[in-house]
């Protein structure tokens, strides 16, 4: 069965992306990988 997500995702991406979400400075495309990795509501 293939991964779900890049072996590269690590905490510091994804602080860093979550960070950039909230200040709606990341990509639509990110943002809504950041909320699919997470599992969280869209803003």
């Amino acid at each position: 069965m293939p991964k779900r997500f890049p072996e590269w995702v690590n905490t510091e991406v994804v602080i860093k992306a979550i960070k950039m979400r909230d200040e709606g400075m990341l990509s639509k495309q990110l943002s809504l990988w950041i909320e699919n990795l997470l599992e969280i509501e869209k803003k």
